[in-house]
């Protein structure tokens, strides 16, 4: 997608770029891709960064569902060891469900709250720590600059 904002934005640097987000060194460009609207931050206005998870909820019944049969299975007279596959099937949705969660940045400006779309996990750990990055950056005086492997810190940041 082209952007209207980041061509205007003609002398920055583009840090880093993903389906939530633009960082350059001084401006976050943020995307909603339900309402395909477009958000410009300050990164010098920037007071706080949350983040918002959810979980893929059939993933998440389905491996409840299969729990529940697997303990009516181990319950019963005649189970014939059908417990553990159909536990070892409930634990592998759970596991589906984890690996399938979404992610949203919340930006927040002052009063106001700037929310991105919702995307992987990764995407959204590499987009906190280009955002923090930047803010490391200017508040040294340098040229921001963006470590590729920082996203591994701010991807066990978000896991917690």
């Amino acid at each position: 997608m082209s952007s209207t904002i980041l061509s205007a934005l003609s002398g920055e640097q583009v840090l880093h770029s993903n389906s939530l987000a633009t960082v350059t060194d001084n401006w976050i460009v943020t995307r909603d891709c339900l309402t395909n609207s477009q958000s410009l931050i300050s990164i010098k206005s920037l007071s706080r960064i949350k983040t918002s998870k959810t979980i893929n909820v059939p993933y998440l019944a389905s491996s409840a569902g299969t729990f529940l049969i697997a303990a009516a299975a181990q319950c019963s007279r005649e189970d014939y060891g059908a417990a553990l596959p159909i536990a070892l099937a409930g634990l592998a949705l759970f596991g589906g469900a984890l690996v399938a969660r979404q992610t949203s940045i919340v930006f927040m400006v002052d009063s106001e709250a700037v929310r991105t779309g919702f995307g992987t996990m990764r995407e959204a750990a590499t987009l906190v720590a280009a955002v923090k990055s930047a803010q490391g950056d200017r508040k040294r005086g340098k040229q921001a600059t963006y470590r590729r492997y920082s996203w591994v810190r701010a991807y066990i940041g978000l896991l917690v």
